[in-house]
């Protein structure tokens, strides 16, 4: 009976997060389906009673900056229409929804296994899917189905990977679950890494080949700091690792096939820098050296142009106008208007203001989630997993433009409700003191 009630509302996270296995728009159909009934109840049960969760200061802020955004998006639409408007300009209003999304998850989560054990599930079966026997054979890059390229869906098994191996060690850890379920379960998560190991490496995405090489390791060291070096987890991370050694080794060729120019082409470009040439002036000469492979050249010709047109107003950017500089830009040659790296897409528009912003959020619901597992409020590997797949998301959105993607906004949407749900569970458990009236 408990799990029939449960069920409905561990299908609809699971929806909201569905962009990690196919890649649709389906979490924003979603949350307004279940955000309007859960701010009628906050504002006509909870609220008033002054007695249940409060949003708190990173809350107001969340507000104040989506107010914010909204009135420059208002004064540039009205008084500077001839600008034009860039495109995904919308999801910059979404930290409205974030509190509100974690107080959701607060009110129909109640047994976050359920949701888990279906996350395993379901990304076990769109990682066998998803294999390309012929890409591996040949050595070619995979083709996607569930994904718009390979960047998205090798960013989307990394994901998958980093939180499976919490969920492995997790069940090593106690008897959450009849001993045969346990060991299904552990087999799936573990059959479920190698698989993604394998759909990573034929995607040849070198972003998430080096934000997997960091955030992979973290966890482990994470994992093992947290809880000690037991025998069981010792074998799990000797697992993992064998699992990544083999990998690597066996796919050596093939990896530095795809990325041995590009890592040269980095390192001379590092050390351009640190001879004191200047940023731009080591870019431009990457650049204009043919010896690097183009797709590293035509990235620093978008990273170049986004620089240089931030550094016009650093402080504060050019707002959603930000395309008509974008029309005039230092490196024309590369046509794409997005700009593949997350941090400049919010610096042009949003400037330091909103790279402070940004980090300031996710900073706190780290702690947020931190706390809350310390306090036993939350599992000690919902943090783990969270931890790591933040790693290894700001480290792809380097070169990639993630933010601006269904697979980027549900999870950051979700990561900072997360965050929100762990400061409502404190909240009620009383471990944590909110001074805001609202």
């Amino acid at each position: 009976m408990r799990l029939a009630k449960e069920l409905p509302a561990c299908v609809v996270v699971l929806i909201f997060i569905s962009a990690i296995w196919f890649e649709s728009d389906a979490y924003r159909y979603v949350a307004v389906g279940t955000l309007l009934p859960t701010a009628v109840y906050y504002f006509y049960r909870d609220f008033p009673s002054r007695t249940k969760v409060l949003i708190g200061y990173m809350g107001l802020l969340c507000i104040g900056w989506s107010l914010y955004v909204g009135a420059r998006f208002a004064y540039s639409y009205l008084s500077h229409a001839e600008l034009g408007i860039g495109s995904s300009e919308g999801i910059y209003l979404f930290p409205l929804l974030y509190p509100l999304s974690g107080y959701a998850l607060f009110l129909a989560i109640r047994r976050p296994l359920i949701a888990v054990c279906g996350f395993i599930l379901i990304s076990f079966l769109v990682a066998v899917f998803s294999i390309d026997i012929p890409a591996l054979l040949e050595g070619h890059r995979a083709e996607t189905l569930l994904h718009n390229n390979p960047i998205h869906a090798a960013i989307a098994q990394g994901i998958i990977i980093l939180c499976a191996v919490p969920f492995a060690n997790y069940l090593l850890r106690g008897n959450v679950m009849s001993r045969g379920l346990r060991t299904g379960f552990f087999a799936v998560s573990l059959a479920t890494v190698l698989i993604c190991f394998i759909n990573i490496y034929t995607l040849q995405s070198k972003g998430v080949w080096l934000a997997l090489a960091i955030a992979l390791p973290f966890q482990l060291i994470l994992m093992a700091g947290l809880q000690g070096l037991g025998r069981r987890f010792a074998v799990l991370a000797g697992v993992i690792f064998l699992m990544a050694a083999i990998s690597v080794t066996m796919a050596w060729d093939g990896i530095m096939a795809v990325a041995d120019d590009t890592a040269h082409a980095s390192a001379a470009l590092l050390s351009d820098i640190f001879t004191g040439r200047g940023v731009i002036q080591s870019m431009d000469n990457a650049i204009h050296d043919n010896s690097a492979p183009a797709s590293f050249r035509e990235r620093l010709m978008l990273w170049a142009s986004a620089i240089l047109i931030w550094m016009k107003d650093p402080l504060f950017g050019h707002g959603v106008t930000w395309m008509h500089e974008w029309q005039t830009r230092a490196y024309p040659a590369a046509e794409y208007n997005l700009i593949h790296n997350g941090y400049l897409e919010i610096a042009v528009r949003y400037g330091a203001a909103g790279l402070i912003f940004y980090a300031l959020l996710f900073s706190w619901a780290a702690r947020q989630v931190w706390k809350a597992s310390r306090e036993q409020v939350i599992d000690p590997a919902a943090f783990q997993a969270y931890m790591a797949v933040l790693v290894f998301f700001c480290i792809t959105v380097f070169s990639n433009s993630n933010i601006r993607l269904a697979i980027g906004e549900s999870y950051m949407w979700f990561a900072a409700a997360f965050g929100f749900y762990c400061y409502y569970k404190r909240q009620s458990r009383n471990t944590v003191k909110v001074t805001t009236w609202i």
